[in-house]
């Protein structure tokens, strides 16, 4: 009965859940679509919940390391603050409110910004070391796609033809790889899905 109630209890019903769910977007029954979204608005409380949950379990841990000294606690301490800045302006002003502004603008932008420079020095940098381990047409290919980007990013005089060089790498080949990732996704989803509802996979009985 112990069994039953830990595994195969958990595995029915998510398999009845996305089989209901998977159905409301197969078959146009207004009765399948209403238990469908019904079912997905509780999955989206379940996952904020979730993510509630994870937040003060970030707080206990690294709050915990802060209080007893232990090794890293200064970067516990940086995680924490940075994670009340980043939490109550939301929660007092709303996501449109004029801090939250300010913080997707002043901080957040720019972070994004910094990281995506530091994404072309690692490029240039790998595009460096390939040359020098693998000397191949595929790596100067790789290569002058890579300059081809990077360039037709930038505001230099003279290169504005490199522009509509990588609009096209980005928007046909660049596309064509994309849309291959994800249909990878998608069919490695529906794998893992299947193997929850023949109960060859068992996360929900997991703990």
């Amino acid at each position: 009965m112990s069994r039953l109630i830990k595994q195969w209890i958990p595995v029915l019903i998510a398999a009845i859940t996305g089989l209901v769910v998977l159905a409301g977007y197969l078959i146009p029954s207004p009765l399948l679509i209403y238990y469908r979204d019904r079912l997905i608005e509780w999955a989206v409380i379940v996952a904020a919940f979730a993510f509630i949950l994870g937040l003060f379990n970030i707080l206990r841990v690294h709050g915990g390391r802060v209080v007893r000294l232990r090794q890293g606690w200064f970067y516990s301490l940086i995680l924490l603050l940075v994670a009340m800045v980043a939490w109550v302006p939301p929660v007092l002003y709303g996501p449109s409110g004029t801090p939250t502004r300010q913080m997707l603008d002043y901080v957040i932008g720019p972070l994004g910004a910094s990281l995506a420079a530091l994404v072309v020095f690692t490029l240039a940098l790998a595009a460096f070391r390939l040359l020098r381990v693998r000397r191949s047409a595929g790596a100067v290919f790789f290569i002058l796609v890579v300059a081809v980007v990077l360039l037709g990013s930038t505001p230099l005089m003279g290169l504005e033809w490199l522009a509509d060089v990588r609009d096209w790498i980005i928007s046909v080949p660049g596309m064509a790889g994309m849309r291959g990732l994800l249909l990878g996704v998608a069919l490695g989803t529906v794998i893992t899905a299947l193997r929850v509802f023949v109960a060859s996979d068992r996360p929900h009985s997991e703990f």
